[in-house]
């Protein structure tokens, strides 16, 4: 019946899985699925702001609010019977940086001569889109991360960015359309243009993780987030002047942001499977917040001379940390911009570890606890 009246609008499914979403018979006909603006069980005409828009699946596609609890519900346990869950990407200073071509800096033209061929999409890292004007940077190690998170999840690009940008950056990340295939929501999907959600994700949010640069535009799935520090490839003001693209370097294939938070993913993956809690109890959420936990666990970080971070003392109690302002016994480490206050020359005469804060921010990104020696306090 679906077949029959998607070939009667002259609307080609393009896979079979869309095929799926869209059938289903409703004898009472609560509207549950909706098509160019008709039911497509009853053929009535629904009002335009029925349910939710799912343009990304099939221009004109909507589902009721039920239907989508309904979805989300059939696509979390047929994914849990091949042991996958759902991960959720951003694109921008997650797994890539852009930059318009005529914004590039004089130290950057060099680069337009380093651009990999678009035949060459499968393992190359520096590519331009020309009719958008961009050149498009992947951030080291993307393709083994994106090749391993495949196998333990199912996919979904989600980005500000607008559908046009989004679908042709990932033909770079996914140029056989074998991770994300149809699964990309941009910025035309988003009723709030300000932040993203999960509406649109079939899937339940206790089997669904997220990775992306910027917290403030999930605060209502906060607890699903794994948080990736910024790449900025391209020189910009952030920077002071400086760049992976001007000094000719980059982030690190093995010990970069991916790497690690691939190896978390791994973890939460087989915490998540390994439960002896029935699986309608088991989330991810928990298993994250297990993970994050331990990064610090069994360090008690002194602040010196009562500097104020809030930010950096509240990661540090994430990831497991004790925060102090009083120096004593238990203290393991001192945290100081300067490594010339009083605290810090206490803490050499007691042998305990002197970080600047970067140290915790360090932790917090690459979810590991990082060696002092690398973050020492600068000499004012």
């Amino acid at each position: 019946m679906t077949e029959h009246l998607c070939k009667r609008r002259r609307i080609r499914l393009s896979s079979c899985s869309e095929l799926a979403l869209v059938s289903g018979e409703h004898p009472s006909c609560p509207h549950s699925v909706v098509l160019n603006g008709m039911c497509i069980h009853c053929n009535k005409t629904v009002h335009e702001t029925f349910g939710l828009a799912f343009d990304y699946i099939l221009p004109g596609l909507r589902y009721g609010y039920m239907e989508v609890s309904r979805l989300k519900r059939r696509n979390s346990k047929a994914l849990l019977r091949k042991k996958k869950l759902h991960l959720v990407l951003d694109l921008d200073h997650t797994l890539l940086h852009s930059r318009k071509v005529t914004n590039l800096s004089s130290e950057e033209q060099y680069l337009k001569k380093r651009v990999d061929s678009p035949e060459n999409t499968s393992k190359g890292s520096l590519f331009t889109l020309e009719d958008m004007g961009f050149l498009v940077k992947l951030r080291p190690f993307v393709r083994n991360f994106l090749e391993v998170a495949s196998t333990m999840f199912e996919m979904y690009v989600c980005t500000m960015g607008s559908r046009e940008y989004a679908l042709e950056v990932a033909k770079l990340l996914d140029p056989d359309s074998k991770y994300f295939s149809s699964r990309i929501i941009a910025r035309e999907d988003f009723r709030q243009k300000e932040r993203k959600n999960l509406n649109l994700v079939l899937g339940q949010e206790s089997g669904v993780v997220i990775l992306d640069d910027t917290e403030s535009v999930w605060t209502d799935h906060s607890e699903n987030l794994i948080t990736a520090s910024r790449y900025d490839y391209f020189k910009g003001t952030a920077h002071d002047g400086r760049s992976y693209s001007v000094d000719k370097i980059d982030e690190s294939e093995s010990n970069g942001v991916l790497a690690n938070i691939l190896r978390v993913l791994k973890t939460v993956h087989r915490l998540y499977f390994d439960s002896p809690e029935n699986p309608s109890r088991r989330d991810v959420r928990n298993y994250l917040a297990k993970v994050r936990i331990g990064v610090l666990m069994g360090c008690t970080l002194l602040f010196s001379d009562g500097e104020d971070f809030p930010l950096i003392w509240s990661r540090a109690e994430e990831m497991g940390a004790t925060c102090t302002t009083v120096f004593d016994s238990s203290v393991t480490h001192v945290v100081s911009l300067d490594v010339e206050t009083e605290d810090c020359r206490l803490a050499e005469r007691e042998n305990k570890f002197l970080v600047h804060p970067q140290w915790i921010n360090a932790a917090y990104f690459l979810w590991s606890r990082q060696h002092e020696d690398d973050y020492l306090p600068y000499l004012q």
